[in-house]
């Protein structure tokens, strides 16, 4: 169900006087995106990928665009690695040591409302496209730094990555945040040529009253390979989209996230890897730490087109419910139109093992001390794949799960 015209009328007035600042040239293709969004309007429950995280409360919100508000804001770079730094959408060039960024736009045909909406919207950002046989030299970290005052702002950015053949990186997508009510979406076009290799962080500790849409569209060609892990820290309200197609054979798409939700976050992962040739390997691996008065949904779909023979898949979910008041919507699926596959999933929910608890404390270890431990363990799976030290160092502290926990003998 479509918002009508009337109930988007403080969006229209924003693009109204965005639109008045852009010439002819750049206004005519925006004006298009816009119309798309006023059509479409925010999707709502009654469409099925957004059955559990309706954004149709965004329609009538008074979202002023973001000016920069830099004064306070914490800017945390990792040790050994470039980093090009956002705030409210905005290039900060004193922190940022990269060039890997273009004011330029490109528009893309929008899938929802959301994707009308940015690109109406949505300024430059992140341009990385290295040449056949290059490799990063550093880790490029990409801070997107929100900040809300007391009006409600949004911001909006369109980001591109493009890897030649055989050419290699490693990216961190960092968003963290502060202030009050605000509204960002960042949609990532993401292309690997032959025998390329991507490994892409996306990490987010948003604010509470934070609204966060970002997606990830991956296409891959011949022997690529894209590693990606995304951690769900805080926010409010997440959405994160990663679409992956596997376009050509030999193509191999690993794919895991761990969300620990704040309290009252709501946080929204969909999956979705399209095997379309032959020869392809795709692995998903998920798991959740959901506690008190959160909301986690996971989708996790697998298309196997005809013609992708030998395909070989696999989806493993599991959630740890924390608190009676926690809730949890997981579903892997699988559509096959091939029949000489290799193809396997499964989702569990569960809660910390009583039994596991028991004994460590009937070995003289504190309680907090042996909960820590075993929501470690279940955590570590994912922890296990961050390569980048000074990163997991960083996440293992947010979830409070050093690696060196602190063992306190009761007597």
């Amino acid at each position: 169900m479509s918002a009508q015209p009337h109930e988007l009328a403080t969006y229209s007035a924003q693009f109204e006087r965005y639109a008045n600042a852009l010439t002819a040239a750049e206004r005519a293709p925006r004006s298009v995106q816009f119309s798309r969004f006023l059509a479409s309007g925010f999707p709502d429950k009654h469409q099925e990928d957004w059955r559990y995280s309706d954004l149709s409360r965004l329609a009538e919100q008074n979202y002023e665009p973001d000016v920069t508000t830099a004064d306070g804001l914490p800017i945390v770079l990792l040790p050994d690695a470039d980093a090009l730094v956002y705030i409210n959408g905005h290039l900060q060039g004193a922190p940022s040591t990269s060039r890997w960024h273009s004011d330029t736009c490109e528009l893309p045909p929008p899938a929802t409302g959301v994707d009308a909406l940015n690109a109406a919207f949505a300024s430059g950002g992140l341009r990385l496209r290295l040449d056949r046989n290059t490799k990063l030299e550093k880790p490029l970290q990409v801070l997107f730094i929100s900040r809300a005052e007391a009006q409600a702002s949004m911001s909006h950015q369109r980001h591109r990555i493009e890897l030649g053949d055989q050419a290699e990186a490693t990216v961190l997508l960092d968003f963290s945040g502060g202030g009050g009510e605000r509204l960002a979406t960042h949609f990532f076009d993401v292309r690997l040529g032959r025998g390329a290799k991507l490994t892409l962080y996306r990490i987010q500790n948003e604010a509470a009253g934070g609204t966060l849409v970002t997606r990830i569209d991956a296409k891959l060609s011949r022997d690529a390979k894209f590693e990606a892990l995304t951690v769900d820290l805080g926010g409010g309200f997440i959405r994160h989209d990663l679409d992956v197609v596997l376009a050509e054979s030999g193509a191999e798409a690993i794919v895991a996230g761990l969300y620990a939700q704040a309290k009252n976050s709501h946080i929204d992962n969909h999956v979705r890897a399209v095997h379309a040739a032959p020869h392809c390997t795709s692995r998903m691996t998920y798991r959740g730490l959901v506690d008190e008065k959160t909301k986690a949904v996971f989708n996790g779909k697998v298309v196997v087109q005809p013609g992708a023979q030998k395909t070989d898949s696999e989806q493993r979910i599991a959630n740890l419910l924390l608190s009676r008041k926690a809730e949890v919507n997981a579903k892997p699926d699988l559509e096959i139109y091939a029949d000489d596959v290799k193809c396997a999933h499964g989702a569990t929910v569960g809660q910390l093992d009583e039994v596991a608890l028991a004994y460590l404390r009937s070995r003289g270890i504190a309680k907090e001390v042996a909960r820590a431990m075993l929501l470690r363990a279940f955590a570590l799976e994912i922890l296990d794949r961050i390569e980048w030290p000074a990163l997991r160092t960083r996440i293992e502290a947010a979830l409070h799960l050093p690696s060196e926990l602190t063992v306190d003998f009761e007597a």
